[in-house]
């Protein structure tokens, strides 16, 4: 159940970053472009509890995330904040890995989407890779960049690249973090679709709202289910995903999108 189904999310008290809500999509808007959007301590958190928020309620169907400005984002903030300067670590820092959070962009039930509008870079890079789809502008580029700094590439990219694009190739982008661009990122299945840069983010609403306005508990349980495929066998898989089919076939949605076709109209689904 979740905890804020009596009411909508303000989305409010967030450092360094522009969320909004409109029709079910909240987007989420790193906003440093002075610094390309460096992660600061306040994005890193932000990232954070943005997906909590948009997990925990109700009426955000879809989670997007894009950069402000000329960028994507940057990475690390390697001329920002000392570490005599920052605050002190919270008690969910000590207790939790410090990247640990990126593995809840798989876990968390809500379809996200990244708009990648310029440079996406070291942590920005792994950013990019975490979320569900990446939607890039012709002005996209990706570059791991972790080697550069001689720092092992690190916010889970050493699993999630060869994934996207196999393993040798995935060694070769960390190894050399040559920069990709984004027709070549595409070809390799490192983004899944480019468009002019112009209409990068209509575009990106556009398939938001799709999603937004479609069967969620549907569209939640198949995120649910590509992702726990990764993993196991095809027998096991097989169980798990019969579960889920018996969870969806008592929905108001089912329901709903039988009485369509059978009456040949759209269907009006709820997300029930």
């Amino acid at each position: 159940m979740s905890r804020r189904s009596a009411g909508p999310t303000p989305y409010e008290g967030y450092d360094d970053a522009i969320v909004e809500k409109r029709d079910g999509v909240v987007t989420f808007t790193l906003n440093r472009p002075e610094k390309l959007n460096a992660l600061s301590p306040g994005l890193r958190a932000g990232l954070r509890r943005i997906l909590e928020d948009v997990n925990d309620d109700d009426d955000a169907k879809v989670l997007v995330i894009t950069g402000a400005g000329r960028g994507f984002c940057s990475g690390a903030d390697m001329v920002g904040q000392s570490h005599a300067d920052a605050p002190p670590p919270s008690r969910l820092d000590i207790e939790q890995s410090r990247f640990g959070w990126i593995g809840r962009f798989r876990s968390m039930r809500k379809p996200v989407l990244a708009a990648v509008n310029g440079v996406a870079a070291g942590g920005g890079f792994s950013l990019a890779l975490a979320c569900d789809v990446r939607i890039a502008s012709d002005q996209a580029r990706f570059v791991s960049a972790f080697i550069r700094r001689a720092i092992l590439p690190d916010q889970c990219s050493t699993w999630l690249l060869p994934h996207l694009v196999g393993t040798s190739r995935a060694l070769l982008m960390h190894w050399l973090s040559d920069e990709v661009k984004a027709e070549e990122a595409l070809r390799i299945g490192l983004a899944d679709m480019v468009v002019p840069h112009d209409q990068l983010m209509a575009r990106t609403m556009e398939i938001a709202m799709r999603l937004a306005s479609g069967p969620s508990v549907t569209i939640e349980l198949t995120k649910q289910a590509v992702y726990h495929a990764m993993g196991v066998a095809l027998e096991t898989h097989a169980e798990y995903e019969e579960n889920l089919l018996n969870k969806v076939h008592h929905t108001e949605d089912v329901k709903e999108g039988r009485l369509a076709f059978r009456e040949k109209r759209k269907p009006v689904f709820k997300g029930r």
